[in-house]
């Protein structure tokens, strides 16, 4: 009999080891598990478990981390991104012009031109002067007609041929060109008059998006006869017309959201200096002397254009961005926490048991993304 106990106290012993030792293991697994997999469940101190917050790997976008440097030229100055290309155009004070751009992908783009001259009212006056001096530049630029930002625009593509080929010779590709220009919301004026029109277009490396302004104005009138040959004939006008501040930003279509704003920093920041007004020519009309006198006019050009934009019927954001996301793969999700609204793979939010993250409402399509969530 007291072997059989000795036996059965042994077997009791071993069983007891055996569990003791499982619940360590079990334990072990657990804490490692837990330490290796953030999405596994966690033992409490009170022995209750808990789901941690799923870890994600956050890529923040170039937008959103932009840096800038400062352009200064003892003419004009103005900040722009880190590691962009600026060019200025060679023309004197007046038409004074330059560009800055992306270099590894020249549809983000911020350009800036101070004056252009050289056309008439409509075609036929255009016409009638030809006849008189077939080779004079208002014979050679598309007239505008009507005299408006979109009808200047519309005609951009011949203008920058033009200037590419004369004007800026030196620099043959200085005047970017915009295949298959659309031009869709007037979202308002600046400061002095002239439009700010939305349009997209197809870029170098897909479709993008843009901005752009200019004022149009007609400052008189000078007639001419239709006929050369009968000066007392019918008269046509052929005063020319001036277009002030020649102004655009563009960038990838989805892509766009999140850098006007950078871009719209970039003109508020242009100041000319005293050497510039000094040289600027004296004989200009008081309008343009104005504009260049006041060192601010560019940054209350740029709080109109960016009150402008986020006052924008954004229909045609929601939809465009949407598709943009549709095609890359991507659904968007914001951080609770931060409000920050980040790009994520297609299907995130199915797997995703966290709760900092929750995908976005329509209305938030409008608002620019903070990065990627790998």
């Amino acid at each position: 009999m007291e072997k059989k106990k000795k036996i059965i106290i042994i077997v009791v012993s071993i069983i007891l080891a055996i569990a003791l030792i499982g619940g360590i293991v079990a334990v072990a697994i657990i804490q490692m598990n837990g330490n290796n997999n953030e999405n596994e469940t966690t033992k409490t101190s009170g022995g209750k478990l808990f789901s941690k917050e799923p870890k994600v790997t956050i890529t923040k976008n170039e937008a959103s981390t932009v840096e800038y440097d400062t352009y200064d030229n003892s003419l004009v100055s103005f900040k722009y991104p880190k590691g962009w290309t600026v060019e200025i155009a060679p023309v004197d004070y007046i038409h004074y012009c330059f560009k800055v751009y992306n270099p590894k992908n020249p549809d983000y783009m911020l350009f800036f031109g101070l004056k252009h001259e050289g056309f008439l009212k409509t075609e036929h006056a255009r016409e009638v002067y030809a006849g008189y001096y077939p080779d004079a530049i208002f014979s050679k630029l598309p007239a505008i007609d009507p005299q408006t930002t979109k009808a200047y625009y519309e005609k951009w593509n011949e203008i920058a041929k033009y200037l590419n080929d004369v004007d800026f010779k030196s620099m043959p590709s200085f005047a970017p060109t915009f295949k298959n220009l659309e031009l869709g919301d007037n979202l308002g004026t600046v400061t002095i008059g002239g439009d700010i029109l939305r349009g997209t277009y197809d870029g170098q490396n897909g479709k993008c998006q843009g901005l752009f302004t200019a004022t149009v104005k007609d400052i008189g009138s000078y007639y001419i006869s239709e006929n050369i040959w009968n000066p007392l004939g019918p008269q046509v006008d052929v005063w020319p017309l001036n277009v002030y501040n020649i102004i655009f930003m563009t960038a990838p279509e989805e892509e766009f959201i999140n850098w006007q704003p950078i871009l719209d920093n970039c003109l508020a920041s242009i100041e000319f200096s005293q050497t510039f007004i000094n040289g600027f020519n004296q004989e200009e009309t008081t309008l343009t002397q104005t504009i260049i006198a006041n060192q601010k006019v560019y940054d209350s050009i740029s709080d109109m254009i960016m009150d402008s934009w986020e006052q924008r019927n954004a229909s045609y954001d929601r939809i465009s961005q949407k598709q943009s996301d549709a095609t890359l793969g991507y659904e968007r999700v914001y951080d609770t926490d931060t409000g920050e609204i980040y790009k994520a793979p297609n299907g995130f939010m199915d797997h995703y048991d966290g709760t900092k993250y929750e995908s976005i409402t329509d209305d938030m399509y409008t608002e620019p993304t903070a990065g990627y969530i790998e």
